[in-house]
Order: C-alpha cells, then structure tokens, then sequence
C-alpha cells in the first residue's frame, strides 16, 4: 500500500464539545468528568486527574471522550491537538473544543494523526485559514478539510516511534540544560562567599 492523500472528514468523525449554558458548577459526588483547556498537557495528552467533577444525567455519545480520541484546540494561537490515551467512563469535552475520533482505524492510528495535525504541515493549513480578529479560530468545516496523508501503517508507527524517542530526547535536554544552569550558579556563589 502507497501514501495517499484524504480530507481528515473521510478517515474521522468530528464533533464540538459540549455547550455548557452556564459556568460549570463542581460536584464532587457527580459522575461525569468535564475536560477544559487545563487539562489539555505541554505534551499534548489528556490529563483528566484535573479535570471537574459535574453532575450529569442523560449524556449524549457524541460528548463522551473514549481512549484514542483528539481533542483540537479550535480557538487562540495554538491550533493543536491532544490525545485521550487511558480509558475513562464518562469523560466529556467541552466547547469550543472539537473531538476527532477515527472511523477507519484499520488504515490510521491515533498517534499517528495527532503527530500529523501538529506537524508543521497542518499547522500552515491551520495558519492559513483561521478566522477572527480578536480570537483566531478554525472552524469545524476547516478542520474537516484539512489533507492528510496517509501512508502504509508499518510507516506511520515508525513515524511515532520516531517522534516519541525525538521528544524524550528533547525533555533530557531541557532537564540537562536545568541542572546546568543550577551547577554553574552554585559554583559561582561559592566563589563569592567568604
């Protein structure tokens, strides 16, 4: 099987988050998790330990996160996605968020697309057709229209592989950079002291 080229519409179904009418009032007894902008990681993964806890009955499927999901940031600077990587009953998004899920997961897998719609070529697509002066915004129909390649699944978890290992490496960095800075500070204090 060869790459080929999609609308992320045909491979995924889309939907908006939930509309709260009202500020979302905690309930610590409640049953369903509300995912926000916080819970939403640096590294792009749905972290639900933060996350409120409401009080909800009648939940339509449509809002209900399930492991694998992507949560697109549809609204400021940042037009990314994150993922939904644990199983979780009753977990719902929010608005303006949008929820990717799958439909044809024999041919993608959901890292795989979550790299894709961070890359740097999805994100000049992204760039390119967001809307609104005070508050950017890529609408439901952009994101449905967004291309995406598609290449054979041995490529696609290489790619992952590649990317997790290109991300751990850059975290080291960071954590080497740190203690760096941290060892030269002290050394240089200890200079200064009698």
């Amino acid at each position: 099987m060869k790459n080929y080229t999609c609308l992320l519409k045909e491979i995924a179904d889309i939907r908006t988050g939930y509309s709260f009418r009202t500020k979302i009032q905690p309930d610590f007894t409640g049953n369903t998790l509300v995912v926000q902008l916080k819970e939403l990681s640096e590294k792009n993964i749905i972290d639900v330990s933060t996350a409120v806890k409401i009080d909800m009955s009648d939940i339509s499927e449509n809002y209900l996160l399930q492991k694998g999901d992507l949560v697109f940031r549809s609204r400021g600077m940042d037009s990314t996605a994150a993922i939904m990587n644990m199983d979780a009953d009753n977990v719902i998004l929010s608005a303006p968020f949008q929820r990717i899920r799958i439909s044809r997961p024999l041919e993608i897998i959901p890292e795989y697309l979550l790299w894709y719609i961070n890359s740097k070529e999805a994100q000049t697509y992204f760039t390119a057709n967001k809307t609104g002066t005070s508050v950017s915004m890529i609408s439901t129909a952009v994101l449905a229209d967004l291309p995406v390649v598609v290449p054979p699944l041995e490529t696609q978890k290489k790619i992952i592989e590649i990317n997790t290992l290109a991300l751990k490496e850059f975290e080291l960095q960071e954590e080497l950079i740190k203690k760096k800075r941290l060892l030269t500070e002290t050394v240089l204090l200890n200079v200064i002291r009698p």
